[in-house]
């Protein structure tokens, strides 16, 4: 097993970051290299002074912030592109396990993200299918037989409903993305002092950030209590407990509230879990798992599956924290048995752009 990621030292998946060995409240110029300015004194007078940039806490975290939105911008944008971006958040998320083994959730993150980028292929390949099969019908003989109409309506339905999950899965991923890669790229730069001290300073609005929610659903940057108890917990080493609770985190504090919440979403996902538990003859749905490898495929030892009841709700938060802990729970088990070596190898497909078929 790796060593913990050392700040500044040379790492394969990490730059030195251009703040390291700086303290915080400190000047990051030299002050030879500051501008001297005028200004207005005491009693009106004209005086000198040095301009001098300091490093606060909020400029430090505007720093990592901008880190991960450099990392989903495609072709200068953060929107639209949904499965080029997915491609990036799960290589991100694995890059951080193989930097630092401590960092447990990002190891299972990358596989979910991977699984995220499974229900965009399945939502591109549908809307593809059914766009086909209607345009055909439209142009054949039966645009003159009876339930016509009918069966067209279907097939503009079923490309309706997959074009919306494709937009909530990105919506969802990129800005869980956003949340969390921030938190683990601060802690391995500066510690869980500094982590501990300065979290409540991420959600100022110094510094502008990508932040596509409605403000009053969810405030960029709100520091729960979730988060603090995590961080302490990779500290000490339990990282067992510490997957728990950011996938707490993640699950009902960002994703709840982002994706979950919404109706349409959750009526889709009703039809899905129906057409998936009676294996309704489309075969339109897509089977709620996760696989611990780079590929879609379910694997067995390595696939966690929600329940098939038909239902089940994916949407309410403890019914999906069960299927969610037990994924964990599998990882967790995988990394401390013989399978070691072939989870790496998936983390390391996917670091390197590959899976997602």
């Amino acid at each position: 097993m790796l060593a913990p990621y050392v700040p500044g030292a040379p790492n394969p998946w990490f730059a030195k970051h251009k703040y390291h060995g700086i303290p915080v409240n400190r000047n990051i110029t030299p002050i030879r290299e500051c501008k001297l300015h005028h200004c207005v004194g005491p009693a009106a007078t004209v005086e000198k002074a040095i301009g001098v940039p300091i490093l606060t806490p909020e400029h430090l975290w505007g720093t990592f912030q901008a880190e991960a939105e450099h990392i989903l911008m495609v072709n200068g944008s953060l929107e639209g592109n949904d499965r080029e971006r997915n491609k990036r958040i799960n290589a991100a998320y694995a890059k951080l396990w193989l930097a630092d083994h401590r960092f447990q959730w990002a190891g299972l993150a990358a596989f979910a993200s991977k699984q995220v980028g499974c229900g965009l292929l399945h939502s591109a390949e549908t809307i593809e299918k059914n766009r086909s099969q209607r345009e055909f019908l439209q142009r054949s003989i039966a645009s003159a037989m009876p339930g016509f109409e009918a069966a067209v309506g279907m097939q503009a339905a079923t490309e309706a409903g997959a074009a919306y999950m494709v937009k909530k899965l990105g919506f969802g991923n990129a800005h869980l993305f956003l949340d969390i890669y921030p938190l683990h790229r601060f802690f391995m730069e500066r510690g869980w002092k500094e982590f501990s001290a300065y979290l409540d300073k991420r959600h100022s609005e110094k510094h502008s950030v990508h932040w596509a929610v409605n403000r009053n659903k969810l405030r960029f940057g709100t520091p729960f209590v979730e988060i603090r108890d995590a961080f302490d917990l990779i500290e000490q080493g339990n990282l067992a407990d510490s997957v728990e609770k950011l996938a707490q985190h993640e699950q009902v504090n960002i994703l709840q509230k982002i994706m979950y919440d919404d109706e349409v979403l959750r009526k889709l996902l009703a039809m899905n879990q129906y057409a998936w538990a009676t294996r309704f003859p489309s075969g339109a749905y897509e089977e709620i798992q996760l696989t611990l490898s780079a590929q879609c495929q379910a694997k067995t030892g390595f696939t966690s599956w929600f329940s098939r009841d038909k239902g089940a709700k994916l949407w309410l938060a403890a019914e999906r924290m069960l299927f969610v802990n037990q994924a964990a729970r599998q990882f967790n088990q995988l990394l401390n048995s013989p399978e070691r070596p072939r989870v790496e190898e998936s983390i390391r497909a996917i670091a390197a752009g590959g899976g997602i078929k």
